[in-house]
């Protein structure tokens, strides 16, 4: 029986609902996390699309900062955005940091070979993914092509309803007993994650006639040839925009929603957010999905070297300036984690689980097997996060991946932590996370975004 006087809680997974589901701002989120992700489906292109989102805001480059801002573009690889607050930037800053790669299959440097009169492209599958859900699967061809001569061709082959698509054929259940005893993980191998790119000879060729011809028509369209291959950076990703999902239409499908809808989130936060106590920070990384090694990656130099930067422009450059100032951060780890999934309650702790529609989860620890490799956030910072979104009314939820000994993951959160800041991971919980078309709550992506909002801006 309900207590008297008390307020029934909310049935699970309708927090976020309750909050938002008649806030218009919700719909106008969620479109514009559609078309986001719908562009964005490489690190580069997301890098590229912030940067002039930046500047149209009125944000410059280091050289020559805006009215609002400043940002650096980290070699196309990853991103750094800065708004100064109330508070000197070597009191420390509020940072929320996601990544923009997502897993995807890459060609390899020299990745054409014709055989049995089908061109191939030789693939090398980046990431965490189930390499059986990505045969026979639309896929488009995303990426740069840099020539000797200094300049660049960018390709989106398989976006526009006319193109042709890409697929990794797959074999027919006629011919696949060995293959179906194989376990999961090895149904499909790595080896033969590669995609079909092209069926047509061309005439009087005697060599590799389908080879030829698609390159031809490379060479045609595009104006590189095969050596510049070996100096591109292609990936094979879903092909097709992101749709809603339900007969309601309450979820968002799309292909990189981990971690590109926290990308949206934090930076359209990042962008809103008044009245800064400190100054705000919003970071775009690469490499997450293979342990943020790497030249965008959060191992890397560009927080650092941004921040350091902008201390020396105050006459606070010294490596002690930047070391103190790197202590008295405090940071979100914008990333997503596994939502309840009813037909696998097996592999989740029912009373620990984060679930769709209850709002951004708060995941205190990350890592595995007895937290082996994680980054703990002190209990002291939980609650001031908890106090800044609960002053703003904004849902949220605690969270683990899966139970104990059943798996785990990691995100930039241990990376960000060994400068001394206090570091906490806040994201969606999202159904069919690494799948080629993963699914996050409407109701999430608005009360994702304002929880950021509400870090920025907190007391």
């Amino acid at each position: 029986m309900e207590e008297k006087g008390r307020k029934a809680a909310p049935a699970p997974g309708s927090k976020a609902w309750e909050r938002y589901g008649d806030d218009p701002r919700r719909e106008a989120a969620v479109e514009g996390l559609m078309d986001f992700v719908t562009r964005c489906k490489t690190e580069r292109e997301t890098v590229r699309h912030l940067e002039g989102r930046l500047r149209e805001e009125g944000f410059g480059p280091l050289e020559a900062p805006g009215p609002k801002g400043v940002f650096l573009n980290w070699k196309d690889r990853a991103l750094a955005a800065y708004r100064s607050g109330r508070k000197p930037l070597g009191a420390g800053v509020r940072l929320v940091a996601a990544h923009a790669d997502s897993p995807r299959i890459d060609l390899k440097p020299r990745p054409l070979y014709e055989d049995g009169g089908l061109l191939m492209g030789d693939g090398h599958y980046y990431g965490g993914l189930k390499k059986y859900q990505w045969v026979n699967l639309p896929l488009a061809l995303h990426g740069e092509v840099h020539r000797t001569d200094g300049t660049t061709v960018r390709l989106a082959l398989g976006e526009d309803p006319s193109d042709p698509v890409l697929l990794v054929p797959d074999l027919a259940p006629h011919l696949d007993r060995e293959q179906e005893n194989r376990k999961a993980s090895e149904t499909v191998t790595g080896e033969n994650l590669d995609a079909l790119l092209g069926h047509r000879p061309r005439t009087g060729e005697e060599k590799d006639p389908v080879k030829a011809a698609v390159l031809a028509l490379l060479e045609e369209r595009y104006g590189f040839g095969e050596e510049d291959l070996t100096s591109s950076d292609l990936a094979l990703v879903p092909a097709g925009p992101a749709r809603r999902v339900g007969v309601d239409g309450a979820l968002v499908g799309a292909y990189g929603l981990d971690d590109r809808v926290c990308v949206f989130c934090g930076f359209e936060a990042f962008l809103e957010a008044r009245d800064l106590p400190r100054g705000a920070v919003f970071l775009a990384l690469d490499r997450e999905e293979i342990g943020s090694e790497g030249v965008g990656g959060a191992q890397g130099a560009l927080l650092e070297l941004f921040l350091g930067e902008l201390l020396g422009r105050e006459g606070c450059g010294s490596v002690l300036d930047l070391r103190r100032c790197l202590a008295a951060s405090e940071a979100l780890s914008a990333d997503v984690t596994e939502g309840g999934n009813p037909l696998y309650k097996e592999s989740f702790d029912p009373r620990q689980t984060p679930r769709p529609g209850d709002g951004p989860a708060m995941m205190k620890v990350t890592g595995q097997r007895g937290k082996y490799d994680a980054s703990e956030a002190r209990g002291e910072f939980v609650a001031r996060v908890r106090r800044a979104l609960e002053g703003e009314n904004v849902p949220w939820q605690t969270g683990s991946l899966g139970r104990v000994d059943k798996g785990g993951g990691g995100t930039v959160a241990k990376y960000l932590s060994r400068s001394g800041m206090d570091v906490l991971d806040l994201g969606p919980a999202l159904l069919s996370m690494h799948a080629p078309y993963e699914l996050v709550s409407t109701a999430d992506v608005l009360a994702s975004r304002e929880a950021y909002r509400a870090f920025y801006e907190g007391d």
